[in-house]
Order: C-alpha cells, then sequence, then structure tokens
C-alpha cells in the first residue's frame, strides 16, 4: 500500500505540473507476451490489459512527464461442484479470475521531426497490485451466491520503450499510437489458472507461485492532443 501511495503522489504532482503546457492523452491495449524466467511459470498465455494515460509536455522540450493506470487479467479458470453446500445435489460455477492493476509514473522524450510520425522512447516506474477473486454462482446469470479475494500481492514494476505516434488528421491532434514496452516486476506471490485444484469432495487447494513478471508488451492505442 506504500508503494501505491507514493506512486499516486507521483501522478497526482505530475499531473499539476502545469496549467498551460500541450497535453496528451488516451488509452492503450495491450497484451504482454512472458518471457525469461517467467515464462516456465505461466506458459505460453497473452495477459492482455487496458491502460489510460495523460501526459504534459514540459515547455520548449521535448520531454512529457504524466502518468499510465492499466488494469489486466492474467488468467481464469471456470469449475463445475456439486460440493457447495452440504445437502444439496445441484452442481454451482466458480469462477476465479486473476487480475493486475497498475500505477506508474511516465518520462516520454518525443522530439518534433519533419516526418509525418512522431517516434518516442520512454520509461515508466511505479506500483502493482496482483489479486485473484473466485465468484460461485448457481448459473452463468445468477448473482453470486459467495465471492472473495484469494491471493494478492503487491510489489513495483518498471517498463522501458518505445513506439511511433501516427496523425490520423493533418491537424495532428488525434493519433494511433503503437508501442512495445519490456516490463519488470518484483518478486510476488500469485496464482494462474493452473494453481487451483479439487478433491473428489470438492475442496479446494490454491498452490501460489512466486516469480516476477517479465514481458515484452507490445500495444496499440489512441491518443489527443489537448
Amino acid at each position: 500500500m506504500k508503494n501505491l501511495l507514493s506512486v499516486l503522489s507521483l501522478f497526482l504532482a505530475f499531473s499539476f505540473f502545469s496549467n498551460a503546457q500541450d497535453g496528451l492523452g488516451g488509452i492503450q491495449f495491450n497484451g504482454g507476451i512472458p518471457v525469461g524466467d517467467f515464462q516456465p511459470e505461466v506458459g505460453n498465455i497473452l495477459f492482455p490489459s487496458i491502460s489510460i494515460s495523460g501526459l504534459y509536455q514540459l515547455p520548449k522540450t521535448p520531454f512529457f512527464v504524466g502518468g499510465e493506470l492499466g488494469y489486466g487479467r492474467y488468467g481464469t479458470a471456470m469449475t463445475r461442484s456439486r460440493d457447495i453446500i452440504n445437502g444439496t445435489d445441484q452442481r454451482f460455477r466458480i469462477r476465479r479470475n486473476n487480475n493486475a492493476i497498475n500505477l506508474t509514473g511516465v518520462v516520454r522524450v518525443m522530439p518534433e521531426t519533419p516526418f509525418w510520425v512522431r517516434p518516442f522512447v520512454e520509461g515508466q516506474f511505479g506500483g502493482i497490485h496482483t489479486y485473484t477473486r473466485s465468484k460461485v454462482r448457481e448459473n452463468r446469470l445468477a448473482d453470486p451466491l459467495s465471492s472473495g479475494t484469494e491471493v494478492y500481492d503487491w510489489g513495483w514494476i518498471y517498463q522501458l520503450g518505445g513506439g511511433l505516434m501516427i496523425p490520423l488528421e493533418k491537424s495532428k491532434e488525434t493519433f494511433l499510437e503503437l508501442r512495445v514496452n519490456y516490463v519488470q516486476t518484483s518478486e510476488m506471490d500469485f496464482l494462474n489458472k493452473r494453481d487451483a485444484s479439487y478433491n473428489d469432495q470438492g475442496q479446494v487447494t490454491l498452490s501460489p507461485r512466486t516469480a516476477t513478471f517479465q514481458m515484452i508488451q507490445p500495444s496499440i492505442g489512441v491518443k489527443f492532443m489537448f
């Protein structure tokens, strides 16, 4: 929690750094590909996420500072069981989702160029929160009979990378952004979709693993100057 509050304060400081500078904001769709020691832990799984960002350009420089907030889901699994409520033979759906939220400060270098596109490099640093939640329902559309967080952890995260911003109109106020980042976190306890098992009586055994998240993260987004 301390890490997250520190990064949140940094994000707010960036946001109010100036009230008269060019701003850049938008939405990004990301796909994390595990690499390094992380890949054997989770296998060939894609880590989809969505993020929103806001950046301000420092006057008369190519530097943009701001923050990015992202949410992702790194695996989901559904199990059916008749042993949820004693004395009933009804089958219940148990859905378990593995989630991550990250908040980072961003520094981007994006100079003006004579070309139509604008290349950039950037670095991010902040906090990440991973958590697994389960919900028990009678069927897909029913309200949950019970729900709760089973495994969670906090850590730091940094990202390094770059990309291109491609104008979508002559005024150059709306851009298609193509980006590739390398993502690294500190060690965290987490579950993936293979880490929950059930015995014949329907009792669940959770087997958290400890690892750092290491990913190559290509993304595509839409950004607006303001």
